[in-house]
């Protein structure tokens, strides 16, 4: 068996930022992807200044800039007939997934991650202290057996640990399908848009590549009434919205699939798992309309990676550490999330929908409000200066 000091399980957005980080910092580390990248993933594909400063901590923000990704600086929400237009306190950018994947799959290759695509995580067992093994399958192979003194999951919300899927602990609300696509001839003059609908909402920004990515969460029952066609479901709710059937009646989809996903939000919040520390929407699901979750998956990887150097660096216990790391966690992010889930379930509502459109309109200080309770703005912790230039020499 092959021993590692950091296994990595997933590679997204955080779990690509947690492995580099890592291994930035001379840790042995395994970067494990059950498919292959890049591949399109349902995602608003807005990326936050948070994430951006992420990005750019973690030395990949020069190949991002390289490929142009347009500045958006405005928001715009829809109910009905009613709109409401507003500047957004902070630029973000618009960055296609399949560009940011691939950049960040590189940048780990290049940082000395050892990489494994197509390779399922099949079980993990043990602990810090007598060391964890995983059980690997590639396609067509046996499994194999790898160790690592610790654990990272970024593998997103249904996988656990120990291979079981996840239990899926309804909310409350409706279980909903992620749908996403790209479009050509949608010209949103540098806004994020989000378009409320009766069974859900459709967001729009443009990206990297000079498209535009629709994205939609709606209700899965909604979805298989018009015969879980995505474009059949749009086409019907373009009668409710005047303004997402301006944005897409002539609108020309490039490609001719959609990406999908299901799921149902977990009423249990997991930063840690028997001992495996969770990231990105291993740890929680967030609320798709907040427009964060890049941003939030890269961040919870940089918490995570400052707090298991000083693990290995040994200058906290594991026990301790890992306490703390669940704590912090649930401090900088939980509010966030649940800022997040009242405004979703406030904008699936028709009525409450076009309500809030009509007070942001009215109110146009709520948009700072609003942004930055589902943001981080402050500077975030990073390693102390001694301990950096200790683990260099």
């Amino acid at each position: 068996m092959t021993a590692w000091d950091i296994a990595v399980i997933g590679a997204g957005v955080a779990g690509c930022t947690v492995a580099t980080l890592l291994a930035q910092h001379g840790l042995r580390v395994i970067l494990i992807e059950k498919g292959s990248l890049p591949r399109q993933k349902v995602c608003g594909e807005f990326l936050s200044p948070e994430g951006a400063d992420v990005l750019y901590r973690l030395g990949v923000w020069p190949q991002v800039e390289a490929h142009h990704p347009p500045r958006i600086d405005g928001f715009t929400l829809t109910a009905g007939r009613r709109q409401t237009r507003h500047r957004l306190p902070c630029s973000g950018w618009g960055v296609s997934r399949w560009v940011l994947d691939h950049l960040l799959w590189e940048h780990a290759k290049r940082s000395g991650v050892a990489t494994r695509e197509r390779c399922t995580v099949e079980q993990v067992t043990g602990d810090f202290q007598r060391g964890f093994s995983l059980t690997l399958r590639s396609a067509g192979l046996s499994s194999t057996r790898i160790q690592a003194r610790a654990v990272l999951c970024a593998a997103g919300r249904q996988w656990q640990p120990h291979g079981r899927p996840a239990s899926l602990h309804h909310s409350g609300r409706p279980r909903f399908v992620g749908l996403k696509a790209h479009f050509q001839g949608v010209p949103l003059d540098r806004h994020v848009e989000l378009h409320t609908i009766r069974h859900g909402y459709c967001g729009m920004v443009e990206v990297t590549g000079g498209v535009t990515n629709v994205c939609c969460w709606v209700e899965a029952e909604a979805l298989r009434r018009a015969g879980a066609l995505p474009h059949r479901f749009l086409a019907s709710t373009f009668a409710e919205n005047a303004h997402l059937r301006t944005r897409l009646q002539r609108a020309q989809q490039v490609g001719a699939s959609w990406a999908a996903t299901s799921f149902a939000y977990r009423s249990i919040v997991a930063p840690v798992t028997a001992e495996v520390w969770n990231i990105g929407d291993s740890a929680a699901m967030v609320a798709p309309l907040t427009g964060d979750g890049m941003g939030m998956g890269l961040r919870t990887a940089e918490l995570a990676a400052t707090m298991m150097l000083a693990v290995f660096w040994k200058e906290s216990p594991w026990d301790q550490t890992m306490a703390e790391y669940a704590r912090h966690w649930k401090r900088e992010f939980l509010p966030r999330l649940r800022w997040g889930r009242g405004l979703e379930a406030m904008l699936l509502q028709p009525r409450l929908a076009w309500l809030s459109c009509l007070a942001l309109h009215c109110l146009p200080s709520l948009m700072d409000q609003l942004y930055r309770r589902t943001r981080r703005l402050l500077p975030p912790p990073s390693p102390p200066k001694e301990a950096v230039e200790q683990r260099r020499q």
